[in-house]
């Protein structure tokens, strides 16, 4: 698109590291002409809640939807009745049955070993492709992916780029409540959540209501908030509606008890919506459970282009690994510290350094203790002086009493020729490059081979 604008796609894949790789060569096939419409964590490397208005609100803004569905095997419970057979994610299967529900333009990868099968007519905006690929291979065949994946990729592409343009998008501030004018003081307790999330409560009455003024409050709304349990079979038919027409929806269930039956609207796709009821008893209850699912709804992410979109897509994949930086240095020779925090960063790697810490305020003392309960690899920067330090000590000692939980880099700077005895049974890598840069890219190259022999192990579990 010549004038800059490009077209937002949803991305739904799987943070597996093993399936990183294959994500990041989809997106590449897209990049040039999309950019990433992704809920990104307030925390790198955290997960978003799972909030389905939020996911809603999300596939009402975008243009496309990219789905990568790749094998895994369920957890326990995780599929019943007719989906059994089902190898993959149940939260990636759900956002592909939300965009089907929205017909929404999508591209679906899947694999064949998940048992994922597509719809019996798939017509020219859908395009639902099928790859192979061996069981500790990140990515798909090589000839398959040329000769099949890749060409259907840009044939859908170029549907989209001929039949899309970038759609306009102002997220509307109404809240429409469905079936909570007969719920007396939890009514004001509703409306009042509401407000302080940023929206306006409108009641939806069908008995004050014609169905198309109904219909058209609905397709207006921000935000629909609706007593599935209500009795009025008007209120039914409206809850029926807002759930076919995809509104960013949050769906209450009033029952004696938390374990209230679920409409049948509701039930039946893996990883949806029976997860993210609103079940409530009493009104006391609903603002710890409304007020995260409103404001959620205003914590959404920039679209993300080119390398920011590729970033995105690595940010989770060292994400189960925590990296201490153990060291006395202090400047000038600090810089290495600062580099290797820096390099770190950048590869999304998770780092701790007492320095950095400190400086934000933080008590550190009881950060020391926490990030060394959670620490997977321990760098140890063996400068001369490095045993004097009490600290130093302490950390060294507290992850040698973990034994192999933790991984153990050594590296010895500053000049330091001897290991310390209690590391003397591995490898102390010397560090004498006077340029911290090279120095902070040997301990980051070193890093990430730990890391990823460990991510190499797991897959072949």
């Amino acid at each position: 698109m010549g004038n800059g604008s490009r077209l937002a796609i949803y991305i739904s894949h799987s943070w597996r590291p093993r399936d990183v790789e294959l994500n990041l060569q989809v997106w590449q096939e897209l990049a040039d002409d999309c950019e990433l419409l992704v809920d990104v964590p307030e925390q790198p490397g955290a997960n978003p809640p799972y909030y389905i208005n939020r996911i809603e609100e999300l596939l009402r803004r975008t243009d496309l939807f990219l789905g990568v569905l790749t094998y895994r095997d369920p957890r326990p419970g995780g599929f019943t009745n007719q989906d059994t057979h089902l190898k993959c994610s149940p939260y990636s299967l759900f956002e592909i049955r939300l965009a089907e529900r929205a017909e929404i333009p999508r591209l679906i990868l899947y694999e064949r070993s998940t048992g994922f099968r597509p719809p019996r007519t798939v017509r020219a905006w859908e395009s639902y492709i099928v790859f192979d690929r061996g069981q500790r291979e990140s990515s798909p065949e090589q000839r398959q992916w040329l000769t099949v994946v890749q060409p259907k990729i840009q044939q859908w592409k170029s549907w989209a780029m001929d039949h899309r343009k970038p759609a306009s998008y102002e997220q509307s501030t109404s809240a429409v409540l469905v079936g909570v004018s007969e719920l007396g003081q939890s009514l004001d307790v509703v409306q009042n959540c509401a407000r302080e999330g940023g929206y306006e409560p409108v009641l939806c009455e069908p008995e004050r209501l014609r169905s198309s003024e109904a219909m058209r409050m609905l397709r207006e709304a921000g935000l629909v908030i609706a007593e599935f349990a209500a009795p009025d079979m008007r209120v039914q038919q409206l809850c029926a509606a807002t759930h076919a027409l995809s509104l960013p929806a949050i769906r209450m269930l009033h029952g004696e008890s938390k374990n209230a039956e679920v409409p049948w609207l509701l039930k039946g796709d893996p990883g949806g919506y029976q997860n993210d009821i609103v079940a409530w008893q009493n009104a006391d209850e609903l603002p710890a459970i409304l007020n995260p699912h409103i404001l959620a709804m205003f914590r959404l992410s920039p679209a993300l282009r080119d390398i920011e979109g590729s970033d995105y897509l690595q940010s989770k994949r060292y994400s189960q690994f925590f990296v201490f930086i153990s060291h006395t240095l202090k400047p000038p020779h600090r810089a290495l510290v600062e580099h290797l925090y820096s390099l770190l960063m950048e590869r999304h790697i998770t780092p701790f350094e007492y320095h950095e810490v400190n400086a934000a305020g933080i008590d550190w003392r009881e950060s020391l203790k926490e990030s060394l309960k959670k620490t997977t690899h321990f760098v140890a920067l063996l400068s001369p002086d490095y045993e004097v330090s009490q600290t130093c000590t302490y950390e060294l000692e507290t992850v040698l009493a973990r034994g192999s939980e933790v991984t153990i880099l050594p590296f010895m700077v500053g000049g330091r020729s001897v290991p310390n005895p209690k590391l003397s049974n591995m490898e102390n890598a010397l560090l004498s490059n006077p340029d911290p840069v090279a120095n902070a890219q040997i301990v980051t190259n070193q890093v990430v081979a730990a890391l990823d022999a460990v991510l190499a192990r797991s897959d072949a579990a």
